[in-house]
């Protein structure tokens, strides 16, 4: 293991440290040989790197945590200034990403210009601590039945992991989009770069701005894909109600499935209507045991809502509303599945601590409550970010800067998918307006994650390869619709 920092170098020669007592000190850096594997089973050359950062700069405590990376070196004879890759969540591991190959396609155009660097934001993945919630005690069935159930389950297992870490000495409060923001500076300079570009994709779209407002000087170009902008965190029902609409239409009078599915719309408030007076029985597998929960509306409200900003999953939410509605319960399963063990252990006290500093102001709360009335998701879009629970997760206060909007000339380009209900084109629309040099990318019939697309790849490294990409915009197919059967089919079998 080699350090390769000079300011490292430099607080060495200072210190006599004991052989068998090892320390470290903020801006210490590691590199080593890595193999990386990506889920197809190649394996790539690259270093594995580990930095050490204060865990709360402006505290009084001098506790370093350590943030890892994996560094895919540049194949270009000039390279321009590394690509950090920020992914989404927030809880998301950059690293895990990079081992998806349709990503790892990206990251090796991305090498032919610089060394593509892929993080693991503090908190999460490799980086330690990894804050991840201890394993609970199972959520109590009306977390399935009722809103008010599902809220208690979230608020005890928040303040669980809250404590749980608090015991082993953690600052919780320290892990903010702020502080992630600056262990990208910690970065840059212990990697010895003038600057940095940075490539993100949802939450890490928040981080990236917070880093264009703190250290605009250190930046070169940033890539921001479904983006997260300031004051954007609470959700508005209305603009998942509206996706939702725009997508019974398309299944309509999708080619080929001309009746089977005439207003999913309409049948999801029935279907919502008739579990909120009886709930559904879903089997799930508890352990080594197989159980069943009652499912209320606010879970079918949550799980539609999930799924509506994923291409993959929004093809079979009319699949999905239409056997509800002939009592089949089958399609469910997964969702309640993944729900449950969430509730579990399925959470960080990163998670947590980032969407309560992150905040939101009084209007925009406002405006979300009284959208909840009129959408038939309620406030399924933002149940997680509650006042209470914040309090029980013991995160940081929202510093007030950060839900002011943004000033920067750093070139930016902002890619946003026309179907995209988690953060929609107008909002990243908002945004560009106070970035002087910000070029919007529109993926007609793009849900929230268009980076894997190789068109919008291509596009992003032209970009970040110092090109001008004004006015360019793309167009994707749009949803496949899968009928009930289909849906039932296993992924692997639908080829």
């Amino acid at each position: 293991m080699l350090i390769r920092s000079r300011a490292a170098l430099l607080a060495l020669a200072g210190l006599a440290l004991a052989a068998d007592t090892p320390q470290h000190f903020a801006g210490e850096l590691s590199l080593e040989p890595f193999p990386f594997q990506t889920f197809d089973g190649a394996i790539h050359r690259a270093e594995l790197g580990r930095l050490w950062v204060r865990e709360n700069r402006d505290g009084v405590s001098d506790r370093l945590i350590q943030i890892a990376f994996v560094r895919l070196a540049s194949t270009a004879v000039k390279p321009r200034s590394p690509v950090v890759f920020l992914s989404g969540g927030p809880g998301v591991p950059g690293i895990v990403i990079g081992r998806v190959p349709v990503y790892h396609r990206l990251f090796e155009k991305l090498r032919t210009l610089s060394d593509v660097i892929l993080l693991d934001q503090r908190g999460v993945g490799m980086s330690s601590p990894n804050t991840a919630c201890p394993e609970g005690t199972p959520p109590p069935p009306a977390a399935f039945e009722t809103e008010a159930g599902f809220h208690e389950a979230l608020m005890d297992l928040a303040r669980a992991c809250a404590d749980h870490w608090r015991g082993q000495g953690l600052d919780v409060a320290a892990f903010t989009t702020a502080a992630s923001a600056d262990d990208l500076e910690d970065l840059r300079i212990a990697l010895e770069a003038d600057k940095l570009s940075l490539l993100a994709h949802s939450y890490g779209t928040a981080v990236a701005l917070a880093a264009i407002r703190r250290h605009a000087a250190h930046l070169d170009r940033v890539a921001l894909a479904g983006t997260e902008g300031p004051d954007q965190t609470v959700q508005l029902p209305l603009v998942s109600d509206f996706a939702l609409r725009r997508l019974s239409r398309m299944a309509a009078a999708a080619p080929g499935l001309s009746g089977v599915f005439p207003d999913t719309y309409g049948e999801f408030q029935r279907v919502l209507e008739k579990a909120g007076n009886e709930p559904l029985s879903v089997p799930i597998q508890t352990g080594t045991k197989q159980s069943t929960v009652r499912v209320g509306a606010f879970v079918l409200r949550l799980t539609v809502k999930n799924m509506l900003f994923n291409g993959r999953q929004a093809e079979r939410i009319p699949a999905l509303v239409y056997s509800l509605a002939q009592g089949d319960p089958t399609l469910l399963i997964p969702a309640v599945q993944s729900l449950y063990n969430a509730l579990s252990s399925g959470f960080s006290a990163m998670q947590f601590s980032v969407s309560c500093s992150d905040g939101w102001s009084p209007e925009r709360r406002a405006l979300a409550e009284a959208q909840a009335s009129r959408s038939v998701f309620g406030d399924a879009p933002f149940v997680h970010l509650d006042p209470d629970l914040c309090g029980a997760a013991g995160g940081a206060s929202p510093q007030s800067e950060s839900l002011l909007p943004v000033w920067s000339s750093v070139p930016t380009l902002l890619v946003s998918g026309t179907l995209d209900s988690n953060t929609p084109a107008f909002q990243s629309d908002e945004l560009v307006w106070g970035l002087s040099n910000g070029e919007s990318l529109r993926v007609e019939n793009g849900f929230h994650d268009t980076l894997p697309f190789s068109d919008v790849q291509a596009i992003v490294t032209e970009f970040l390869g110092g090109a001008d990409v004004t006015g360019r915009s793309m167009s994707l197919p749009p949803p496949t619709f899968l009928t009930i059967e289909k849906a039932k089919t296993p992924p692997a079998a639908q080829h």
